[in-house]
């Protein structure tokens, strides 16, 4: 009993506490939900970096259908009528073992319980019709299902609840049956729920296993991007990674249960799925985890991105995938999309149809479109740029030295800052301007008063901007930037010589049908899936997504159908009116969404029709067959390349 506090209790507290327990009907009671009750009482600090997210009884069959239960269950169809058959398989379902790395307070570990006794109770019943009559022997045990968790309550809560789902599934027995009863006391042993930190512990000593063993890991651990982490997440992931890694860093922290999960079921029967945010078959990530887990183990069955909410209090809204793994095999694999499946040969990383081939970041463009370049820096301080209050009380002399200055601000949200631009403009020209004298004076101050070489070097040229990519021709304005909830990016194009600022993004000479394929659906996810977020927002990448994004050949003849189109998205922009941001809205928005202009949609729908056609000749099925052709596009681009 180390570390647990003796409860004494009066005889009166005693009799209140059975009395209590008399009032409640056990059978009624529903086990899940009492993580949702253990949320209700945990403080949010606590809620969000302990993970504990409840997780809905649908959702947990997403999870388990495919890893094990439909198996299960089709095995018993094709046994019926054979009693052999389904004595191997009560057999083989009272020898499995299932463990949550992140278990909460057992939600998993509960549904799975009851579900098996649910199907080993329709096994007997099938074996009574067999042999005229019925003799239960119960070889579904609570000491099967194991579990870790960092928070001691939740693993109290656990334990609580398994008890309960085992006494709920004797009551059910006794339904169906009549007479036969399995006793719930005494209490039968739970397996190993461990209280403690799943990345530090080893697996393998909670949960033993051979490598014939059939054992499942299965849970929802906890969202945490890289930007998110604390000081002691960054320190488990450290841990895990520091030398098999290098660029750990860049990682969620769920990605520590995909690879001990990867390790502990490598060269055995075990398999695992996991609830995760999709960030991590997104962006950067794929290319850093995604080689080292699929040199190991294949992805077996996945649910493309979808909306996740549970029923916790203020419940976890995010974009979530389910993604199962297992040792190589030729059995089927399974790609869902809106609860229904395909087989399919092959899973990528990228949750579509295709190879295991991750997209790496492209210094040029592999497909020879114009180069994609980061926008200027400053490095000033702040003084050579201005906002619109500051610009309006400039002297006129300086004002005719202002460029307009484009970031994704000011190009979707309508605000309007200005930059003080001496780009090969003689000094004559300003050297007798006291105020701009000035503001040249505080940026070299502020230069050289940085730790950097580089930037003390700068300070030999406080007109100029730090870092310059600026030409006086027509260009393609891509903001780095922008809101997840529209269905497009908005981008645009281009003539009066305004100043792109970096982080965002600007392509020169770019002819107006590039515009239009950038902003087609078949480009926007590419970006989707391939550049990652920015917290929860697009974030767009010269080498990562433009330079890899794979375009097909197109005729003189697509090229002016797709200018055409895109010139009446740019026309229907200054009709109608209002900031980008209002007239894109944010229709994809889980709450108050904000409908994209009905017009402009329109037009952007007759380019998708256009654009899609340029890469298949017959209409799409859906984005995922978008997706594969895309990537299998890159594949071919890439072994071209050679």
């Amino acid at each position: 009993m180390s570390g647990y506090a003796l409860v004494v209790f009066s005889k009166k507290s005693r009799n209140l506490i059975i009395e209590a327990g008399e009032l409640i009907g056990w059978d009624k009671v529903n086990p899940d939900i009492l993580g949702s009750m253990l949320q209700a009482v945990a403080s949010e600090d606590k809620r969000s970096h302990l993970g504990m997210h409840y997780t809905s009884v649908p959702n947990i069959m997403k999870v388990i259908k495919p890893l094990f239960l439909d198996d299960l269950r089709a095995e018993f169809k094709n046994a019926r009528g054979d009693s052999d058959r389904l004595n191997r398989l009560l057999v083989r379902m009272g020898k499995i073992k299932f463990m949550d790395p992140a278990c909460g307070s057992g939600n998993f570990l509960i549904i799975t319980y009851k579900e098996l006794r649910r199907l080993e109770m329709d096994i007997y019943e099938e074996l009574g019709k067999i042999n005229g009559s019925m003799i239960y022997t119960s070889s579904i045990d609570l000491g099967q299902f194991y579990g870790i968790e960092i928070e001691d309550f939740a693993v109290d809560v656990t334990r609580l609840s398994l008890y309960i789902a085992d006494h709920q599934m004797n009551l059910e027995l006794k339904r169906r049956y009549g007479d036969y009863l399995r006793e719930t006391l005494p209490l039968h042993k739970v397996g190993d729920i461990r209280c403690g930190n799943a990345l530090r512990l080893n697996w393998d000593k909670i949960l033993p296993h051979d490598k014939d063993d059939e054992v499942y890991l299965f849970g929802n651990p906890p969202y945490l991007g890289a930007r998110d982490q604390k000081d002691y997440h960054k320190k488990d992931m450290e841990y895990i990674f520091s030398k098999k890694i290098k660029l750990f860093k860049n990682l969620d922290y769920i990605s520590g249960w995909f690879y001990l999960a990867t390790k502990y079921i490598y060269k055995s029967n075990a398999k695992f799925a996991f609830v995760t945010t999709n960030s991590i078959c997104q962006g950067v990530q794929v290319g850093i985890l995604w080689p080292k887990l699929l040199d190991e183990v294949e992805i077996s069955f996945a649910y493309t991105p979808f909306n996740w909410g549970n029923n916790a209090k203020k419940n976890a809204n995010v974009i979530i995938s389910i993604i199962g793994c297992r040792n190589y095999s030729s059995d089927k694999k399974l790609l869902y999309s809106n609860d229904k499946y395909k087989i399919v040969r092959n899973i990528s990383p990228y949750l579509a149809e295709g190879s295991n081939e991750v997209v790496i970041a492209e210094r040029k463009p592999l497909q020879g479109l114009p180069n994609m370049l980061f926008g200027n820096m400053a490095n000033d301080g702040g003084y050579l740029i201005f906002d619109q209050k500051r610009y309006d009380n400039l002297p006129m002399s300086v004002k005719k030295l202002t460029k307009p200055l484009i970031g994704s601000k000011e190009y979707i949200r309508g605000s309007k800052r200005y930059c003080l631009w001496l780009y090969k403009i003689s000094d004559r020209e300003y050297e007798n301007n006291d105020f701009i004298m000035d503001l040249l004076k505080k940026v070299r101050e502020h230069r050289l008063k940085s730790k950097r070489t580089a930037t003390k070097k700068l300070a030999e040229s406080p007109e100029l901007f730090g870092e310059i990519r600026y030409e006086k021709s027509n260009f393609v304005f891509i903001p780095e930037v922008s809101s997840e909830n529209r269905e497009y990016v908005p981008m645009g194009y281009f003539s009066d010589y305004s100043v792109v600022v970096a982080p965002n993004l600007q392509i020169y000479d770019a002819p107006l049908w590039l515009l239009g394929l950038l902003e087609s659906r078949m480009h926007m996810l590419w970006l989707k899936n391939i550049g990652g977020t920015l917290g929860t927002s697009f974030r767009y990448s010269a080498t990562l997504v433009y330079n890899t994004f794979p375009v097909p050949e197109l005729s003189t003849r697509r090229k002016n159908e797709i200018e055409e189109l895109i010139g009446n998205i740019l026309d229907i922009r200054e009709e109608e009116g209002g900031t980008l941001a209002e007239l894109y809205g944010s229709p994809l928005a889980a709450k108050n969404p904000k409908p994209m202009n009905p017009r402009l949609l329109e037009a952007h729908k007759e380019l998708d029709k256009v654009v899609d056609r340029a890469y298949k000749s017959t209409d799409f099925k859906d984005d995922n067959e978008r997706l594969a052709l895309l990537l299998n596009m890159y594949s071919e681009m890439v072994n071209k390349k050679g």
